[in-house]
């Protein structure tokens, strides 16, 4: 029976994205399993307020500015000693400073964990990086291959580098609507093969190779539908929702691309799939393809990044270059062409999200790495 910690998560960033959802998803399920958990965050901040609904304990630290301030360690501290917290798990790299300064402030009281949600953009063993990586006592990497990178990148030692995947609630995709029900809310064609993207509308995530894909493959006499999940990124990515409704009208796609916004539930949209696409140019994790592993589509994703360390090549799914729009259409050939290819394929996915993703497996690893710290 593992000891029940008291577990801060700290995330002081003030978007609500994948880090922040997995931040509460993360501090819902240690409690579920009996642990103090604590979400740490900033004024004004979503993650806070989200928190908030989810009835989990929160607190704020006020303003971001006065994050870099010995006197905001020293408060975080306090509050960790008083809610008998004995472990802070980082989740930005910009809360490294603070987090340090916490340890230090709780005279190492405090186990420090970061959990790595981005890969690296430059080596990072300059003075600071390698002050601050010395008083971690853990760091997380979700996949193989960004293990290795901060291994490379960093001068955080092996054995404190720790390959734990996040996981997802697979009880979710275990009784999902029937394709026609899902196709019928969705305003979806029935009978009509779609592939489906699920993501923001960003030029990042490459909806735009699938589109060009689905004209390919019309071309050759082999159309399918393409459904699109997504709302638009906001700021300086502003634009690209345009461009890509643009692009269907000039690919006279427009009966055959389905723009559907941003949906708070996603299992509509994967009943609704005959394949699931990421066409990203660089995933650093893709939680949208270990659900549609887990909602049992075959599943398609760009040979980059992280994609390679969830899809098995051939096996569990297909992997296409990135940017490539007839590598991406004939794979998708394939699967329209061949329906024994598909259900092979989604069912060995199936069967592979729910050995190596369920979020039991994630807390589980968790709190054998917190045995292994809390008792060095």
């Amino acid at each position: 029976m593992p000891q029940h910690h008291g577990i801060g998560l700290l995330c002081t960033t003030r978007s609500l994205g994948g880090i922040e959802l997995n931040v509460l998803r993360l501090a819902a399920w240690l409690r579920e399993r009996g642990h103090r958990t604590l979400v740490i965050g900033v004024d004004d901040a979503p993650l806070l307020e989200r928190a908030e609904a989810e009835g989990l304990d929160r607190l704020s630290l006020g303003k971001p500015p006065s994050l870099i301030a010995p006197g905001t360690a020293n408060r975080l501290a306090a509050e960790l000693q008083r809610k008998d917290i004995d472990t802070l798990i980082l989740n930005a790299t910009r809360d490294l400073s603070l987090g340090v300064l916490t340890k230090r402030a709780s005279r190492n009281t405090v186990a420090l964990v970061h959990t790595q949600h981005m890969q690296f953009g430059a080596v990072k063993t300059d003075f600071l990086h390698r002050i601050q990586h010395a008083r971690l006592d853990a760091w997380i990497s979700p996949l193989p291959w960004l293990a290795r990178q901060t291994e490379e990148w960093t001068t955080i030692p092996h054995e404190r580098i720790h390959t734990i995947p996040f996981g997802i609630d697979l009880a979710q995709f275990q009784n999902l609507p029937s394709p026609k029900d899902a196709r019928r809310a969705m305003d979806l064609p029935q009978e009509a093969f779609i592939a489906g993207v699920i993501g923001r509308l960003d030029r990042g995530k490459g909806q735009e190779f699938l589109i060009r894909a689905a004209a390919l493959l019309r071309d050759s006499g082999a159309p399918l539908h393409v459904l699109l999940l997504g709302a638009e990124t906001l700021g300086e990515q502003q634009g690209y929702a345009r461009e890509l409704h643009d692009l269907t009208k000039e690919l006279r796609l427009t009966e055959h691309v389905h723009f559907r916004g941003f949906q708070e539930d996603v299992t509509m949209g994967y009943a609704a799939m005959d394949c699931f696409v990421l066409t990203s140019l660089s995933e650093t994790y893709g939680m949208v393809t270990i659900e549609a592993m887990a909602a049992g589509l075959p599943v398609i994703g760009t040979d980059s990044a992280g994609t390679p360390d969830i899809i098995q090549h051939e096996k569990t799914g297909m992997l296409v270059p990135p940017c490539d729009a007839v590598a991406l259409a004939a794979v998708l050939r394939d699967l329209v062409q061949n329906p024994g290819l598909r259900s092979s394929l989604g069912s060995s996915a199936h069967e592979d999200a729910q050995h190596r993703f369920s979020h039991h497996t994630q807390c589980a690893r968790i709190e054998e790495l917190l045995e292994r710290i809390h008792s060095d």
